[in-house]
């Protein structure tokens, strides 16, 4: 076993409200005002209500090139992720000696020495702490953080694991890309990082919490590496997405849900509380649906998208800490966390509540 000790969240200097968002699409594509009134209501039905970013909305009315993209993210990837893993520690109570491993996850730039090595320089945190970089995940990437960091502690249950998932997705916005795809993307997605410390039984910070791991499910689906994921072109990282990920959601995620919960002999009517990655207003439907619960179950998914949009990587650890922060469970009660992402993919963990 292992435990989830703390969840902390990242500053993000300027809040948007989704109209204000949605103003400005109709101004950066209004070459084609017939086309772009018609996409508008991507914005109206996201179920957002404001979003974060790290540039003001001026940054945006220039073009920008990959290197400016790149500088942007390394800079603003060191700035959130000390934002979050300070909100991390403290909630904590804990310190930055106690965590011997880093598992960096991102999705939405790339550096190399990685961004986990400039927080060790940034920090000064011990010359021989363990990092894995992992990139690539998508939205999926703060649930499979969470499981590698289960794996390792439980491995070496003297041990923790300081996950920091952080994503500017931002960067993926591009002017006269009138694609579905882009105008969908400035639609849901925002910036945002998260840092959650994960301790072995052994560990001193272990006791201290009420959230524990038991099992989890890594699933890729044949044939579907088109519905998600990146295009890479000369200004950087353009969105792909594909219509039919409701689809996967509807049909394959309960069965899913099912062979993960049979591995501990249990069955979806024990299950109390759910972690879901709110990728959008039709995909938490599509969960809901598939899982028998009544519309409006996902409260802390949908309070997320409704605050912050979809942030990628690091949304479903803003939902964990919607669940921690609140309180509201018992001993003994189980749950899911949940995310999809490229692959196309899909990772599920089974915690109960001490």
């Amino acid at each position: 076993m292992s435990r989830i000790i703390s969840v902390g969240t990242a500053h993000v200097p300027y809040k948007f409200n989704q109209c204000e968002v949605k103003n400005f699409a109709y101004e950066l594509f209004s070459e084609n005002k017939q086309y772009i009134k018609r996409m508008l209501g991507v914005f109206d039905n996201s179920l957002i209500d404001t979003r974060h970013f790290v540039h003001t909305r001026q940054w945006f009315d220039t073009p920008k090139n990959f290197m400016e993209r790149s500088e942007s993210y390394l800079t603003n990837s060191l700035l959130l992720s000390i934002s979050a893993i300070n909100d991390c520690l403290e909630k904590a109570n804990a310190h930055l000696n106690d965590f011997d491993h880093i598992i960096f996850v991102s999705n939405t730039g790339i550096t190399t020495p990685s961004v986990d090595a400039h927080l060790i320089n940034e920090l000064k945190l011990d010359t021989h702490i363990k990092r894995t970089p992992i990139w690539g995940l998508g939205c999926a990437g703060g649930a499979v953080g969470l499981t590698r960091a289960f794996e390792y502690t439980k491995a070496f249950p003297k041990s923790a694991v300081l996950l920091i998932a952080l994503e500017i997705c931002s960067l993926a916005f591009h002017r006269e890309d009138y694609s579905k795809s882009n105008i969908v993307s400035l639609a849901l997605f925002s910036d945002g990082a998260a840092a959650t410390l994960i301790a072995g039984k052994e560990h001193q910070l272990y006791q201290s919490s009420s959230i524990s791991l038991i099992n989890t499910l890594s699933t890729t689906y044949y044939d579907s590496l088109n519905v998600m994921g990146w295009e890479i072109v000369d200004e950087g990282f353009k969105a792909i997405f594909s219509k039919d990920i409701p689809t996967i959601v509807r049909k394959e995620v309960k069965a899913n849900i099912g062979e993960l919960l049979e591995t501990e002999n249990l069955s979806p009517a024990d299950l109390k509380h759910y972690i879901v990655h709110p990728g959008g207003a039709k995909v938490l439907a599509e969960y809901e649906g598939s899982l028998g619960l009544p519309e409006g179950t996902f409260k802390h998914s949908r309070k997320v998208l409704r605050e912050h949009g979809n942030m990628s990587s690091p949304t479903v650890l803003y939902v964990l800490k919607e669940l921690m922060d609140e309180k509201e469970y018992n001993p003994g009660e189980y749950g899911i966390i949940s995310a999809l992402g490229p692959g196309f993919s899909s990772e599920i963990i089974l915690f109960e509540t001490v």
